[in-house]
């Protein structure tokens, strides 16, 4: 630690003696306000290139950000974890919030189906770290905040090819205002039974009228399937990654089963917004979202309706005191049914369980910067979660940061905040017995301390945390496999994270990311799921006649795969390259990932019954894409 905190300032004081400004300053539209990265009092992390990795998926990206791990059980199947363990999610995202456009994309019941979002439609990524008194709704996590924009007159189109077989076509047409995108992915898969289809299609209007009212409307409508191909035994894996689970005992194979997660959804939101004068302004808007889940397993045939509304406004206020008043309220209808399943058909009807949920939150910020090289902010929320079987216990969350400017070129952030993040409709009603009437809702305290740069050629960001969870809620197996959810008392979590940007000359770019991790349940035993350490470098070179080569690397750490510690997971390094040619109309690009043909396991299934810890992930593979961009005038 040491030696890393004296290269840190030793290219702090390296940045100094620069006085060129070459790095882009970048502001973001995040906790309600437009903020550089020096005044920012919450620790985020900005991607304004989410295609730079891949265009198909986002799991490179994610996990080049520090703080931040998206693991890959099979193709179209995804878990996110920021700051934390993916222990509350099997499959999706939990405790963290998704917005599109500032509108929630999380449904109702705090489900995320991150599968569904296409990254080619994005002009940029902002996440936050950690728990947001309620600014993003309920979680303890953070927020995951998608941005997408009409791009004048222009139609861009790109094809992939994948070497595990499959093509990915994307068609992006834009008028002023209007942007129609579609796109069409299919894939064979590494293993068996690993196959995935997904048809995507929506449409956005962004204007701006003459009295400062904007509105935005979109609409979206996605067909996903992708196959499961279940988890398997240390011994499996090692023999051959490339099988599904097989059969045991009086279960089936995936394969036998056609283990398949199937979702049609739909989606139609408004969002308005108008500065009044130079003091007030406001926005709000409503969505709805209809999800249609359709999945046979191993056990069995679950067939899912969810239809959800959402509403979020805000009013502003600039003064001497900046504020931000809003609410959030969500409504979702969640019925599902279970049925037999006998070789992928569905059986008889075995349970049905019906519920309903509401969640809302009404949060209140408040922003002094008054004093030079100060600014205060004292934020809070009153959230609270409905159903037929949890009571609608209000939850109080506050939120205090103290920013202090060094200067023009650094800052320094402490903060405390409450983190309240109730359990999702899929932890009442796992796939193992009936509803959970005594699930809790996770609530915690975050300290943290965060030390940022900004100078010509290098940036830095530095954070040091502390989150004490009560009620943490983790996933058990039971014997056949199945799903559910308990309450595991409290853990500690403490953590460091370190990002860094150095233009090393004008053509050649190096970013590194940092994270150490030191997450622990009561007992004193590591937090399942979550490693010591990982890093991730990625080195970038441009020159003039459009050729880039980009070389990412990621090592992850040892993890424990089961409460009791038991059971470990050794440590991985991936190699990924990619090699672009970009003219004014086209980019033709190449990309291989994990080039040293590491055998590993990218998401691997915790506190799995019978071992089958492992989801293996595919060794050495390539992918080649052109794209096609088209500006024409009205």
């Amino acid at each position: 630690m040491k030696k890393l905190l004296l290269l840190l300032f030793y290219f702090t004081s390296f940045a100094k003696t620069d006085s060129t400004k070459v790095l882009e300053e970048v502001k973001v539209y995040v906790f309600e306000q437009k903020r550089s990265a020096l005044t920012t009092p919450d620790a985020f992390v900005r991607s304004a290139d989410l295609q730079r990795y891949s265009s198909t998926q986002f799991v490179s990206t994610l996990n080049s950000m520090a703080g931040i791990r998206m693991e890959e059980r099979s193709p179209g199947s995804y878990r996110i974890a920021i700051r934390g363990s993916s222990l509350r999610a099997p499959f999706g995202v939990r405790n963290t919030k998704v917005y599109w456009n500032q509108i929630p994309f999380t449904d109702a019941g705090n489900n995320t189906y991150i599968s569904l979002l296409e990254p080619a439609l994005f002009s940029s990524l902002t996440v936050t770290k950690g728990p947001a008194a309620g600014i993003y709704g309920a979680g303890t996590g953070g927020a995951l905040l998608f941005e997408s924009v009409a791009r004048g007159h222009s139609l861009n189109t790109e094809t992939v090819y994948h070497s595990l077989g499959g093509l990915n076509t994307t068609i992006d047409l834009s008028a002023e205002n209007h942007r129609l995108f579609a796109s069409f992915n299919q894939q064979e898969g590494y293993r068996a039974q690993s196959a995935v289809k997904k048809q995507w299609i929506s449409y956005e209007f962004h204007h701006r009228f003459t009295n400062d009212l904007n509105v935005d409307l979109s609409a979206y409508y996605v067909d996903l399937a992708y196959q499961t191909p279940g988890g398997l035994t240390k011994a499996q894996f090692l023999a051959d990654p490339k099988q599904a689970r097989p059969a045991a005992g009086l279960f089936r194979s995936a394969q036998q089963q056609e283990a398949t997660f199937k979702i049609k959804s739909f989606g139609l939101s408004a969002r308005a917004s108008q500065v009044l004068n130079n003091v007030w302004a406001w926005d709000l808007s409503q969505a709805v979202q209809v999800n249609d889940v359709e999945n046979p397993t191993i056990r069995n045939y679950e067939i899912r309706h969810e239809p959800n509304y959402s509403t979020r406004g805000v009013l502003h206020r600039k003064g001497v005191i900046n504020s931000d008043l809003g609410f959030e309220y969500q409504n979702g209808q969640m019925n599902s049914s279970t049925y037999g399943n006998y070789y992928g058909v569905q059986g008889n009807l075995t349970l049905t369980q019906n519920t309903h949920v509401q969640q809302g939150s009404l949060f209140l910020q408040n922003e002094y910067a008054g004093l030079a090289n100060w600014i205060f902010t004292l934020s809070g929320s009153l959230s609270s979660y409905w159903t037929e079987y949890l009571g609608n216990e209000a939850i109080l969350s506050p939120r205090l940061a103290i920013l202090r400017k060094l200067g023009k070129h650094q800052s320094i952030v402490t903060k405390v905040a409450h983190g309240y993040s109730p359990p999702s409709i899929s932890e009442l009603r796992p796939s193992y017995g009936e509803i959970n009437r005594d699930l809790k809702a996770e609530n915690g305290w975050n300290h943290e301390l965060t030390y940022r740069g900004k100078y010509a050629k290098f940036n830095w960001d530095l954070s040091i945390y502390q989150f004490n969870l009560d009620e943490t809620i983790v996933v058990r197996r039971a014997i056949d496999g199945s799903d559910y959810f308990t309450n595991a008392g409290s853990t500690t979590q403490q953590g460091l994270e370190l990002s860094a940007s150095w233009l090393i000359t004008p053509r050649l770019t190096l970013e590194q990311s940092h994270t150490w991790q030191n997450f622990r349940f009561a007992n004193g035993n590591f937090l399942t799921g979550t490693t010591p350490y990982q890093q991730a470098s990625t080195l970038l070179w441009k020159h003039p006649s459009g050729l880039s080569i980009m070389q990412n690397f990621q090592f992850v750490d040892y993890q424990f795969l089961n409460d009791a510690n038991t059971e470990q997971m050794g440590s991985y390094r991936l190699w990924n390259t990619k090699i672009s040619y970009a003219k004014k109309r086209w980019t033709l690009w190449a990309a291989v990932d994990n080039l040293g043909d590491e055998h590993y396991s990218s998401g691997p299934d915790l506190n799995a019954a019978g071992g089958r810890f492992y989801n293996p992930s595919p060794g050495r593979n390539f992918h080649i894409g052109l794209q096609l961009n088209l500006a024409y005038l009205r």
